[in-house]
């Protein structure tokens, strides 16, 4: 097996090039990276979603981001309150899944 990228001689069992670093086709692949959003859910909201959206962006439990909100409203000169409702306007929803959308109400 030859790197790909300098043309070295490799093991077959090689996983990175020895003088270039080139991973090789036996090297680990990384995990699937999710594509996280930053966006307002629809399913996990108290009053916007806001708190909700930044926990699950971040990977964190929206209830301490909640907390964390509710600290910096309550603090003078309260411009965590104007940031509350710049993310409100500015966040999207969350999109609305397609199988959801697809499937017609029944009355």
């Amino acid at each position: 097996m030859f790197c790909t990228r300098c043309g070295t001689q490799l093991n077959d069992s090689s996983r990175f090039c020895s003088d270039c670093g080139s991973p090789t086709p036996n090297a680990p692949q990384p995990p699937p990276r999710s594509q996280t959003r930053l966006t307002r859910p629809r399913d996990d909201r108290k009053i916007a979603g806001v708190c909700a959206g930044i926990a699950r962006y971040l990977d964190v439990d929206p209830t301490l981001v909640r907390i964390i909100a509710i600290v910096l409203l309550l603090t003078p000169p309260f411009p965590a309150f104007l940031a509350y409702i710049i993310a409100w306007i500015v966040m999207p929803n969350e999109p609305i899944p397609v199988a959801t959308a697809a499937q017609p109400h029944h009355a």
